[in-house]
């Protein structure tokens, strides 16, 4: 994983499962739809769970879902 750059978590377990792999401890970087962790090299960027209760509800909109994705895309084509 020596170029890994970018994490998204779909949901707030998938978010406390990356911070406990990474030995981050939750409350330095609390769980938010379109949120960004910087942690050392790597950012992790947060998104609701793309389940059929968000999107029903409007919680999660194809263009709340599609922004997160452009952030991350527009990040990693940064210089280095």
């Amino acid at each position: 994983m020596v170029q890994l750059r970018a994490i998204l978590a779909l949901g707030r377990i998938a978010h406390d499962s990356v911070l406990a792999s990474l030995g981050v401890r939750g409350s330095a970087a609390g769980f938010g739809h379109g949120r960004i962790h910087p942690i050392g090299d790597l950012r992790l960027y947060d998104s609701f769970h793309c389940s059929r209760l968000n999107t029903n509800t409007g919680k999660l909109t194809p263009e709340m879902f599609g922004a997160v994705f452009a952030e991350i895309r527009a990040q990693l084509d940064e210089p280095a």
